[in-house]
């Protein structure tokens, strides 16, 4: 029996900057502070109530002027005043829950009131919270029962083991083995028969939780079969029927499976989706699993809502989307048909787009989007209609930028998400600077120069080759460029770091640029600090991501043979084979 840490108590008001206290002076409002390893309080103008310095935690005021503190690593509770309610001898304290607070000395557990009381005296050996029932699960002696807020046994502590939910009226136990039911009341509700009780997740109230049976029935395990109870604990899906089974889901819905093939069962143990599928789940939606379902069978998928409802049939692939329909947000599901075609339906299975399309771009929110139909591009709009011509040989974007990117008959412009020009077709070419996407690597008159988005020159175009790197490349502050076939680095500002006079350039990373000119190799930083002199008629270097060394080692070719030197020039081995040295760097050739 797993039960959360008291801290984690805590957080749920951790944050809380402010609180109203009901005392009769003034001013009312307090505001909590933190300073280095300390917290303290102030009024509403600024003026320290509460010095920092002093207590290591303060959690907020609650709702009766109380104060959560810890002081010379014991805990105890304070008001605004500094007066200590209860005395500060505790390891570690509780929020108080239905008047009582768990706290912790020694590693036993017990509860106060909130006069500093001992209620129930400190000698258990588990953090406990009482539920809805009324009673607090505790451990003692490495057995497990339950006791009431005035400390009584309402069930034994003589059980294996014990659970509890965070809103049912029902508990469980575990004698030799096997789990039984027992009510709030401590009366036995089953025998000791099942191998496994499960609860599952639920939010109730804005409040979230887990239940037995809130959820639809029960998923329960005897003699290695499952089975499911209704919230009378009377057998709703006979043992064995399924092979496997899910617990239910907030939906009230739960997935089985039969002979390896799987369907869905709502709360009343009926069969909505026929056990005929090879798989069913719930697919990963941003990381979370989504409420709906996708059963596949055969080489396609169908879709089903969060209610069990057929929402697609017969499709290859799918993804999540949203767009905007009008004014409002809609959850869309991107789909693939089994011919290969891309189309976009909502969540009710209405068709937005058909499957006609080679090619469609998520719309990440937006009313429009790029497609692709028969090796063309454009950009429609999520009702389907045409708002740019699809006789384009590219556009691109992406989520974080507001324009689009086009490529026509050797040209490229710029529009706006409204699609209107931002930059004329003057351009053979335009890429973003990945540094500023409000910038851009342009080409014009086969030269490269960088523009803003008004057309505005910031580097002239006077370079053959200009980089534009962003995972392996020198930062975001250089681009590598080519002028009259010489090689060099300059700066986004067009300043000039490695002169545009070599023959070739290997960037390996900022402390490794292997240049090379009139056929002699040497190696410089990013700075233009010459690491190794140029004297080798060849250079090498393992790539970063291929090299377990700590430090760089470089393999030289000098009057014909092949050493190794470190950025020191040092030689650490010498006469390699050449035929072995220029075979592992051929993919470097």
């Amino acid at each position: 029996m797993i039960k959360l840490p008291l801290k984690l108590f805590l957080l749920l008001l951790l944050f809380n900057s402010c609180n109203k206290v009901d005392i009769t002076t003034q001013p009312k409002m307090y505001v909590r502070i933190m300073g280095e390893n300390s917290w303290g309080y102030n009024d509403e103008k600024g003026n320290a109530i509460i010095p920092l310095g002093k207590y290591k935690f303060l959690n907020p005021i609650d709702d009766k002027g109380m104060i959560l503190a810890e002081l010379k690593n014991k805990h105890g509770y304070i008001d605004i005043h500094e007066n200590i309610i209860i005395p500060f001898e505790y390891d570690d304290i509780g929020l108080f829950s239905q008047e009582l607070a768990l706290v912790e000395k020694n590693k036993k557990f017990g509860y106060v009131n909130r006069r500093g009381k001992i209620i129930i005296p400190i000698q258990f050996d588990n953090e406990s919270h009482f539920q809805k029932t009324g009673l607090a699960l505790v451990k003692k002696n490495n057995l497990y029962g339950f006791i009431n807020k005035k400390g009584k046994e309402i069930i034994q502590i003589i059980y294996q083991n014990a659970d509890e939910t965070t809103f049912d009226s029902l508990v469980t136990l575990e004698k030799k083995g096997k789990w039984a039911f027992f009510d709030y009341t401590g009366k036995q509700k089953t025998d000791f028969i099942y191998d496994e009780i499960t609860t599952s997740k639920i939010k109730l109230n804005a409040k979230e939780g887990n239940t037995f049976w809130k959820n639809g029935l029960i998923l329960v395990r005897k003699n290695g079969r499952i089975g499911y109870l209704d919230k009378n604990l009377k057998e709703l899906v006979p043992f064995g029927k399924y092979d496997s089974g899910e617990r239910f889901n907030q939906n009230k819905l739960a997935i089985v499976s039969k002979k390896n093939h799987y369907g869905i069962i709502n709360e009343f143990g009926k069969e909505i989706i026929k056990t005929e599928y090879d798989t069913i789940e719930h697919p990963t939606e941003y990381y979370n699993d989504s409420d709906i379902f996708a059963g596949r069978k055969n080489n396609y998928f169908v879709l089903f809502d969060e209610k069990g409802n057929k929402v697609s049939d017969q499709i290859k692939e799918f993804h999540f989307d949203g767009c905007k329909l009008g004014n409002k947000y809609k959850k869309i599901y991107q789909i693939k048909s089994l011919s290969g075609s891309y189309g976009v339906i909502d969540d009710a299975g209405n068709t937005l787009i058909p499957c006609i399309y080679d090619e469609i771009q998520d719309f990440h929110g937006d009313n429009n989007t790029i497609v692709k139909y028969k090796g063309k591009f454009g950009i429609i709009g999520s009702n389907n209609k045409i708002v740019y011509p699809i006789d384009n040989d590219n556009i691109y974007t992406w989520k974080d930028i507001d324009y689009f990117i086009i490529n026509k008959n050797q040209k490229a412009g710029i529009l706006d998400k409204n699609l209107r020009i931002v930059l004329k077709f003057d351009y053979q070419d335009l890429s973003p600077c990945h540094y500023d996407t409000n910038r851009f690597i342009a080409k014009q008159y086969d030269k490269y120069g960088v523009i803003d988005k008004m057309g505005r020159i910031i580097i002239p175009f006077e370079y053959s080759e200009m980089s534009n790197w962003v995972e392996y490349g020198p930062g975001s502050n250089y681009h590598f460029v080519t002028k009259n076939n010489k090689k060099g680095l300059i700066t986004k500002e067009e300043k000039i770091v490695i002169p545009i006079i070599y023959d070739s350039l290997f960037y390996h990373n900022d402390n490794t640029i292997i240049l090379s000119k009139s056929g002699k190799y040497g190696v410089v930083t990013i700075k233009n600090k010459t690491v190794i002199p140029f004297v080798y008629e060849k250079i090498y270097t393992d790539l970063s991501f291929f090299s377990k060394k700590k430090e760089t080692e470089f393999y030289v070719l000098q009057k014909g043979k092949y050493s190794i030197v470190n950025n020191k020039n040092q030689i650490i081995k010498e006469n390699l084979s050449k035929a072995e040295v220029e075979n592992k760097f051929s993919y470097l050739n």
